[in-house]
Order: structure tokens, then C-alpha cells, then sequence
């Protein structure tokens, strides 16, 4: 009975554990998914986007009616009365005043400025939408980069190790040549120097690892110490467009770019709201009145319809100021996109050619790579025979561990420029 109960516990404690390593484990989209659930910059960006819709409705409804409700009360000190010389004196009110009234109002021609105001406000709306989505895509770029540099500085981990153990071995073989007197004992030292090289190489590649991952858990609002369990490989795809079309796209989707037009736009509808002070404003109105004694003022009632303008002639010549002004905005901000335009592009080409670089860079890495590995065989043998040095061994497997590392960043550099063009075009 009881080693049931061992074996059933035990298959618990393991199925558990599977599945909290299965639930661990992040590909590159849960933890970009992941990253933009907890991030308190995006939900900031949030409340805005939040904050800029409520300003488009309340912008709105100053084009729509209004409706004052107002119920006073007044009491004099004597009941009003009008006196008639030869005729006496009359009352003409009384002491206790109640009214209550309904007013209704309608705008009905302001010049454009309600309307262009509404405008600016919806485009405002549009721009903190842009804002949390350049957000969003900073965010993706500084995942994609810490998840790639992990795999990196992992795969450069193992480079180190397998270096280190390969310096071992021919340092064991060192030792026992030494044992023998074939070689002397600068040769054994040289070999026991770069083996502690080699260790060296292992704590710092592991601590590189341990940063990035700090890094990534910080990303995606999680503890900094908990493990990370990510892909092993980093993939190579085609560059889906041409640097023409990637032009294109960076012009049509790059955020700074639409949020610069939007602001063009609100520029162009500050005029409109500016010239409106040269034009009058005219307003419909509806007011219903009751007055009485009592509280329930049901005595008298009356209604009133009626059309309203207002017309300011002068006012220091505040409207073609402000006209100047915005005019002056819109200006700025047409320089200010042809420099945009000019940024942006330098952007994509720079990130195109570096991920054009990094794959020229992975192939050669990949022929490098078979060469060194022969070079060091070839070492290996000539050190056996003792025609070839313990420098000759150690430098070729330095070849081989270079050859290595190019090939690793090479491939990272490769899908970080990809990121990066992404990033640049607007799209990632």
C-alpha cells in the first residue's frame, strides 16, 4: 500500500512538473503577447486613447442642444405696489417669489468653428491610437531583441563549453606527452593558460546569458529570476520586399509619419476655427416659465421661441492673429515632414542592408566553419606525430570557436534586422 502511494505521489509530482514546463515555455509570439498584457507603459497609452475618445464626444455634443433647468426662490421685505395719484395705490407683486423655468438652445451657425473643433478632436483620437501603436511596436522590437539575443548567447554558451572541453582534452593529451618528455614544459603551460581561458570564457558567456534573461522576464512582467524556456533556434526567413517597396510601405504605415499628417490636418481646421471669429454666431432658443406664490409655482406660465445672434466686430484683432498663428503651425509641420520622410527612409535602408549583410555574413560563416573544423583535425594530427605545436592546436581551435561565433551572430543580426526593418516600415 504504502508504494502505491510513492508511485502515485512521484507520477504526481512529475506530471506536475511537466506541465508547468509545458505552461513555461514561450515561443516568440506568447511572449510578445505577454509583454504587451503586463506593460504599464501600453495600458497608460490605454487610458489615453481612453481619454482623447471622451474628448471627441464631448466636442460633439457641443454641436447638439443644451436644455438649463433653474427653479429660484426670492422674498422682499414688503409686497410690491404701484400707486396711482387719485386712484390709490395697487399691488403689483408679492413677497414670496417662486419661478421655475426650462431653457433649450440650440446652435446653429458658428462659423465652422464647432464643427472643426469636433474634426481636430477625432483626429486627436486617431493620434493616440498611432501613439499606443508606435508603442506597441517598441515594445515588440525590444522583445524580439532580448528573445534573440537569449538563443544567441546561449548557443555562444555552448560554443564556449564545447571549446573549453575540446582545450581539456588537449591538454590531457599535453600532460601525457609531457609525462614522457616529447614536449617541453612551455607547452604544457601554454595548454593549461588557454584551458583557463577557456573556463574564463564559460562564466562570462553564462553570465551574459543570465542578463538577457533578466532582461526578457523584465519585458514581460515577470519575476527577473524566473527561468525562461524559449525556442533553441533562431529562424531565417526570405526578406518578403524589395527596398522600393519597403519605401512604399514605411511612407504609408510608419506611425510618426501619420500622426505628423493628422497634425497638418488639426493645423489646417485651427485656421477655419480662427477665421470663424470673423463670421457671427446664431442660436435657437425655447424657454418655458412658471412663476408663483406657492412652491408649486402653477400660477403663471408662459413659453418663449426665439433666434439669437451674436456678432463680435472687434476685438483687438485677436481672429487674424490667430489665423497667422495657425497658418504658421501648419508651415512648420510640412518642413517638419520632409525631414520625417527623409529619417524614416535613412531607417529602412539601414536596416535592409544590414539584414542583407547579416545573411551574406551567415553563408560565408557556414563555409568558414567546415574550414576551420578541418584545419583543426588537420592540427590534431600533426600534433600527434609532433610535427605541429601546442600554438598551432590552441590557434586553430581559436579558429574554430571564432568561426563559430560569427556563424551565431551572424544568424541573430540576421532576424534582429528583420525586427528592425519591420520597426522601420511601421509593421512589426
Amino acid at each position: 500500500m504504502i508504494r502505491r502511494i510513492v508511485i502515485l505521489v512521484t507520477g504526481m509530482v512529475f506530471l506536475g512538473g511537466a506541465f508547468c514546463y509545458a505552461q513555461d515555455y514561450l515561443t516568440l509570439e506568447e511572449s510578445i503577447s505577454l509583454a504587451l498584457d503586463n506593460n504599464p507603459l501600453i495600458r497608460a497609452q490605454d487610458k489615453q486613447v481612453y481619454a482623447s475618445l471622451m474628448e471627441k464626444r464631448s466636442s460633439l455634443s457641443d454641436m447638439l442642444f443644451s436644455v438649463d433647468l433653474n427653479y429660484s426662490y426670492a422674498r422682499f421685505d414688503e409686497e410690491p405696489t404701484f400707486t396711482v395719484p387719485t386712484m390709490g395705490t395697487f399691488p403689483v407683486g408679492t413677497k414670496d417669489n417662486y419661478r421655475f423655468s426650462v431653457e433649450v438652445t440650440q446652435p446653429l451657425f458658428a462659423g465652422g468653428a464647432l464643427y472643426n473643433a469636433y474634426r481636430i478632436a477625432a483626429n486627436n483620437y486617431r493620434v493616440a491610437g498611432l501613439d499606443r501603436e508606435q508603442e506597441v511596436r517598441d515594445l515588440k522590437f525590444q522583445v524580439v531583441d532580448a528573445y534573440y539575443g537569449i538563443i544567441e548567447a546561449r548557443e555562444i554558451l555552448d560554443v564556449a563549453r564545447s571549446s573549453a572541453a575540446s582545450i581539456k582534452a588537449h591538454l590531457d593529451v599535453a600532460q601525457a606527452f609531457y609525462n614522457q618528455g616529447m614536449i617541453p614544459k612551455n607547452d604544457l603551460l601554454e595548454a593549461q593558460v588557454r584551458y583557463a581561458e577557456g573556463l574564463q570564457n564559460v562564466i562570462t558567456a553564462e553570465n551574459a546569458v543570465r542578463l538577457l534573461e533578466s532582461r526578457l522576464n523584465t519585458l514581460l512582467g515577470r519575476s527577473i529570476s524566473m527561468p525562461v524556456d524559449i525556442e533553441e533556434e533562431i529562424p531565417m526567413p526570405e526578406i518578403e520586399r524589395t527596398l522600393d517597396e519597403s519605401y512604399e510601405t514605411a511612407l504609408d504605415q510608419r506611425q510618426e509619419i501619420r500622426i505628423t499628417r493628422l497634425q497638418i490636418e488639426n493645423a489646417g481646421k485651427g485656421v477655419w476655427i480662427a477665421r470663424a471669429g470673423y463670421l457671427p454666431n446664431v442660436a435657437a432658443t425655447y424657454e418655458y416659465e412658471k412663476l408663483g406664490e406657492d412652491p408649486d409655482v402653477d400660477e403663471d406660465r408662459a413659453w418663449t421661441v426665439g433666434v439669437g445672434l451674436r456678432w463680435n466686430i472687434f476685438q483687438g484683432g485677436s481672429s487674424y492673429f490667430e489665423v497667422s498663428r495657425f497658418k504658421a503651425i501648419r508651415s512648420r509641420l510640412s518642413y517638419l515632414m520632409q525631414s520625417l520622410k527623409d529619417q524614416v527612409l535613412l531607417e529602412v535602408k539601414n536596416s535592409y542592408l544590414s539584414a542583407q549583410e547579416a545573411r551574406a555574413r551567415t553563408e560565408v560563416a557556414v563555409q568558414a566553419i567546415g574550414q576551420a573544423q578541418e584545419n583543426l583535425r588537420i592540427q590534431k594530427d600533426r600534433y600527434n606525430l609532433q610535427v605541429a605545436t601546442t600554438t598551432d592546436v590552441l590557434d586553430a581551435e581559436a579558429l574554430l570557436d571564432q568561426a563559430r561565433r560569427n556563424y551565431i551572430s551572424a544568424r541573430a543580426d540576421y532576424a534582429t534586422s528583420l525586427a528592425s526593418l519591420k520597426s522601420a516600415m511601421g509593421t512589426l
